[in-house]
């Protein structure tokens, strides 16, 4: 997976990075949901329709982030793996793969209650795209 967990002083904080935009949409999913548990616990036996738009590439990840949070909190998932279909520049369909939380097998380390846009700008790192992504937990 291409992102990494930082140090942050009160909230959470992950750097994410993809080739594609869809594929940085995939990993800062998977990056929101290991600050929530261990997501090599999950097994993926259920399917969630997760929907998503924005008038920019920020406000697309927030909300497509967001539309991830929701189904968690919920309907007291976690997910192991998600899949991402840019429907054009402002649309997002895409699929959460998990199961319900079971509260002998999945730890629940981040509370996270909101995404936030705090210096977020979704920007060109090399050959790939780059983004960091604050969370209120």
């Amino acid at each position: 997976m291409d992102y990494e967990i930082l140090d942050h002083t009160a909230d959470a904080c992950v750097r994410v990075y993809g080739k594609s935009f869809e594929e940085l949409l995939r990993n800062a999913a998977c990056a929101m949901m290991e600050l929530i548990t261990d997501r090599n616990k999950v097994e993926p036996s259920e399917v969630v329709e997760i929907d998503a738009s924005g008038e920019n590439r920020e406000e697309l990840l927030v909300h497509w982030l967001q539309e991830i949070l929701f189904a968690h909190q919920v309907n007291k998932m976690v997910f192991k793996d998600f899949e991402v279909k840019l429907q054009d520049e402002t649309r997002i369909k895409g699929k959460a793969f998990g199961e319900g939380i079971d509260s002998e097998k999945h730890e629940l380390s981040a509370d996270i209650k909101a995404v936030t846009y705090h210096n977020l700008k979704v920007e060109p790192s090399d050959d790939r795209l780059k983004v960091e992504i604050v969370f209120d937990i």
